[in-house]
């Protein structure tokens, strides 16, 4: 079997020298990598963009219904409503394993076999992500049961709060470790909480993006179709930068934390610093 050569030339001249410069670096010369990333995350996503889809219109036609007993099934709509997402969520993951996979060889200057690399990371990463995803998902399931039966109370929407502004922050630390390091469930957990609270300003920055949609969850249903629009738009071409700057971002400070002393074949890799 012959070995394939890359599309993109990677010589050592051509790279930058810090990753800000590395991140314009990727638009100029690598656009078309971060479109096809755009375009496999919104395969991955297309059961949880359908299953929300269908159940706008459901809700729709159940709050038509203005009886006392809609109010239950509402709340029994909401559950379905959380589950389904959460299960389709893990199917997002496969997407997302292998696009972190394909910009971390983006960034590390590796030739880029998209196809391959694409399931090579859904390979080596993707049970662990979705693990670590379940695991976490009893937390959210168990905030939002509160959250549910006591809405008025404040101190009911504290569990969803520490699950928005913690536990999200820190599962992304944990993508980003589990794809280069082989490390096991308690090593990933401890770092990833370590480079939470040592980026803790960062961190939070870093997963508004992804939070801010849900203010889609205000627009008018009889505008839905403006929601998904969005929503499509947001997965194609902007989600993939969001990855690629997180991407960016871990990479720097495992150089910093770990790769310095304990993985110098990792240090600065895709940098030109001679």
């Amino acid at each position: 079997m012959k070995n394939k050569v890359s599309r993109i030339d990677y010589s050592k001249a051509m790279l930058p020298r810090t990753r800000k410069v590395q991140l314009g670096d990727c638009f100029k010369m690598n656009y078309p990598v971060l479109l096809k990333c755009g375009l496999m995350l919104l395969v991955f996503f297309a059961p949880l963009v359908g299953f929300s889809f269908f159940m706008d219109f459901y809700y729709v036609s159940l709050i038509s219904h203005s009886t006392e007993e809609v109010e239950q099934t509402v709340l029994i709509y909401k559950y379905i409503l959380n589950g389904g997402l959460i299960l389709t969520s893990f199917i997002a993951l496969l997407g997302l394993s292998g696009v972190i996979r394909v910009l971390r060889n983006l960034i590390w200057g590796e030739g880029i076999f998209f196809k391959e690399d694409f399931a090579e990371g859904i390979k080596q990463n993707a049970g662990k992500n979705i693990a670590f995803a379940a695991i976490f998902s009893v937390f959210y399931v168990g905030a939002y049961v509160v959250y549910s039966l006591f809405p008025t109370m404040i101190i009911s929407m504290f569990g969803l709060f520490l699950f928005a502004l913690v536990f999200l922050p820190i599962y992304f630390w944990i993508m980003f470790l589990n794809d280069i390091y082989d490390s096991n469930f308690g090593a990933i957990l401890k770092n990833s909480l370590f480079f939470y609270v040592r980026t803790i300003g960062w961190s939070l920055m870093g997963i508004l993006m992804p939070l801010s949609l849900f203010s889609l969850y205000f627009v008018p249903f009889y505008l839905v179709w403006l929601k998904y629009i969005i929503l499509v738009l947001f997965i194609v071409f902007l989600f993939p930068i969001i990855v690629l700057i997180m991407n960016l971002y871990t990479t720097s400070k495992f150089d910093v934390y770990i790769n310095d002393k304990n993985y110098p074949d990792y240090y600065l890799r895709g940098l030109n610093h001679d």
